[in-house]
């Protein structure tokens, strides 16, 4: 009995060892071959010899590859069940939980394609260096001519476009990507780096947007139909968020500092109008963090459903809302809505 595993494969093969047939030639001196070798052996001393592979052993052989086979298909199995409880479990959260369905049962379309964008963490490091807010064209350009201010100190130049060449992300986009799967369920949103997210996909498919044009210039695209619009101060190095058309009693800026925090989220159609686009954009880190948690809380979605009403159909419509938390030891622990408005389009 021959086992074997083909290249590229794991299903094991058993196969019967061919009989190959002697030669006439050979079987015919055969009897004068064997009287020799007797007449040789007899001359020799006798040592004992390992016993002869018995039928047992190869028993025993393929014994052990059909457990081997079972274990693996018990492992596949495990796996599979896995996936289908976490599966299972997110569509009955979002079963359950009506305003958390309200708003992800439309990003989460079941014929669509939902990407989540997270943060260029690298870019904002490259712009800390810069004298200016890159816009995507030149974030996209694979030269980055823009580090050329930095021909003074050819050090600093070189680390600029090393570092702007990385692709690296935040600890609170690692968090609300876990977020986002044990609500959602494996399999239905695919992650991209901002560098790697690409036009076509901002026309034809669902899309989350983490972060703010300074770590995620793809925020851009949609700047231009929102109220708020993310802004950064080269020169006092703080973010705020400009409101371009203010309500009554509104200011014309909402500045972050070390005691408070903001988050802008927007929820609009993509550029195709064929899908959305979720917009979660914090001043800092803990803005977009807290913005995350905000968007996957039953609770916090009850505080979003009195500011912007669901419609008959039980959805959101689209709308914009700024966010304002305290910050407490470099964490913003709970928003509350300090303006908001339904979008037309």
């Amino acid at each position: 009995m021959v086992l074997e595993i083909p290249k590229g494969q794991y299903t094991p093969v058993f196969r019967t060892r061919p009989v190959v047939e002697e030669p006439e030639i050979l079987r015919a001196q055969a009897p004068a071959a064997l009287n020799a070798v007797e007449a040789t052996l007899h001359t020799l001393p006798v040592v004992p010899s390992a016993p002869a592979p018995s039928l047992t052993r190869y028993r025993r052989l393929l014994g052990g590859a059909v457990l081997c086979i079972a274990a693996l298909l018990g492992i596949v199995t495990y796996l599979g069940f896995q996936v289908a409880r976490e599966r299972t479990t997110a569509a009955s959260v979002l079963e359950t939980s009506p305003n958390l369905h309200a708003l992800w049962g439309q990003i989460l379309a079941p014929n669509g394609r939902t990407d989540l964008v997270v943060t260029d963490s690298s870019l904002s490091l490259f712009q800390e260096l810069l004298d200016h807010q890159l816009t995507l064209t030149e974030y996209l350009k694979p030269d980055w001519t823009q580090a050329q201010q930095l021909a003074s100190n050819p050090q600093l130049q070189a680390f600029a476009k090393r570092a702007a060449q990385h692709q690296f992300t935040s600890l609170a986009n690692v968090t609300f990507a876990q977020r986002a799967a044990r609500l959602t369920g494996p399999g239905r949103i695919s992650v991209f780096s901002a560098r790697g997210f690409n036009i076509r996909q901002m026309q034809s498919d669902n899309v989350v947007l983490l972060g703010s044009a300074r770590a995620n210039p793809w925020v851009e695209l949609i700047a231009d139909r929102l109220k708020f619009r993310y802004a950064y101060d080269q020169t006092l190095r703080y973010s705020y968020f400009e409101n371009r058309e203010p309500s009554a009693g509104e200011p014309a800026r909402f500045q972050s500092n070390s005691g408070v925090s903001y988050c802008h989220i927007a929820f609009v159609p993509n550029l195709g109008k064929t899908g959305v686009v979720l917009q979660i954009a914090g001043t800092e880190v803990e803005g977009t963090e807290g913005g995350g948690e905000f968007l996957t809380d039953e609770r916090s979605l009850e505080q979003l459903r009195s500011v912007v009403p669901v419609g008959r159909d039980g959805k959101f419509p689209y709308f914009e809302i700024l966010l304002k938390s305290t910050r407490i030891g470099g964490v913003a622990p709970r928003f509350s809505i300090v303006s908001g408005r339904v979008l037309q389009f």
